[in-house]
């Protein structure tokens, strides 16, 4: 699996900027990154007029809102061996074309951005960017890095598994992380499976049927897990019957009865429905602001999806 080397970093001048830099210097720490550019984009328009009134306005708001987030950056970002930084700043109201461009240019490994709820202007933006970002994208809600500073550690990592190759990426790379930590990880393996509504014209009643299909999906993990080199980690399995067609309820359930420290996820599933990111990975981005959360995307699977659409 491709290390992770280069990371892009979304900083939105709120508190939510210090957690991200603190986790960006955990991250680091605990990774194979060489390089991390933070960004920032000011949310800052003036009208012809206003520009004609105040000709360096701009300009000064730039250099103030720089000097700033780069306090930020030196104050919390503090890796344990040398990492390359960068810093970019810019004014496309809060648009992700830039950062799709520095991800492109740069051919950045992993793009993080903080999670915050929609009542303090989280959600669109996060979710946009996880759809069109060709490299995994890490969110880090608030309090992920004073729950660091708590821990001191990585415990417990949550991997959706539907059998698929994504899921399967999503398992790899989370075993290379825990790999990285010096204490022992657990990785747990979910797998959320659904009672057929016809379950009924088998003869079998709803109970019975719901072990008949967690007993097939205990076979499909063993079949599973033969694919992937655990390299001794502590794997543990959990069989969850989705009750509600909601499969992302039942893994944020599990999420916190486990008090997991990170949901490491595919981009799709195994039935590809949705084309630039599937629906559970997309719904645990826009419903989870608990827990970080890192959507493990397949190198140049991005781009072969733009290539089928535009040959439409």
């Amino acid at each position: 699996m491709q290390p992770i080397k280069k990371v892009l970093i979304s900083l939105d001048h709120s508190q939510l900027d210090s957690e991200l830099v603190d986790y960006a210097q955990f991250f680091a720490d605990i990774s194979e990154v060489t390089d991390v550019h933070f960004i920032h984009d000011v949310e800052f328009i003036l009208s012809p007029a206003m520009q004609k009134e105040f000709p360096d306005l701009e300009k000064n708001t730039l250099a103030q809102r720089k000097k700033e987030i780069e306090k930020v950056i030196e104050t919390h970002f503090k890796p344990k061996r040398q990492v390359n930084t960068k810093f970019t700043i810019s004014n496309e109201a809060k648009s992700i074309k830039p950062l799709l461009r520095i991800i492109k240019q740069e051919n950045i490994d992993l793009v993080m951005v903080g999670s915050k709820e929609p009542s303090h202007g989280g959600g669109t933006f996060t979710t946009k960017l996880a759809r069109r970002s060709p490299c995994h994208v890490l969110t880090v809600p608030i309090g992920s890095s004073s729950h660091l500073k708590r821990t001191n550690q990585i415990k417990k990592f949550l991997v959706p598994i539907d059998y698929s190759e994504y899921s399967k990426q999503a398992l790899e790379r989370a075993i290379m992380i825990g790999l990285r930590i010096k204490d022992p990880v657990e990785i747990i393996c979910q797998n959320v499976f659904t009672v057929p509504s016809g379950y009924h014209y088998s003869g079998k009643t709803r109970e019975e049927f719901a072990e008949i299909m967690k007993k097939n999906a205990q076979a499909n993990f063993e079949e599973f897990i033969g694919t992937v080199d655990t390299k001794g980690v502590n794997i543990k399995t959990v069989f969850s019957e989705d009750i509600n067609e909601d499969k992302t309820t039942d893994i944020r359930d599990l999420a916190k009865k486990e008090q997991v420290d990170g949901i490491i996820v595919g981009s799709r599933g195994k039935t590809k429905a949705a084309l630039l990111l599937g629906s559970i990975a997309e719904k645990l981005i826009r419903n989870e602001k608990q827990f970080p959360i890192l959507v493990v995307r397949k190198r140049g699977d991005f781009e072969g999806i733009l290539d089928r659409i535009r040959k439409l």
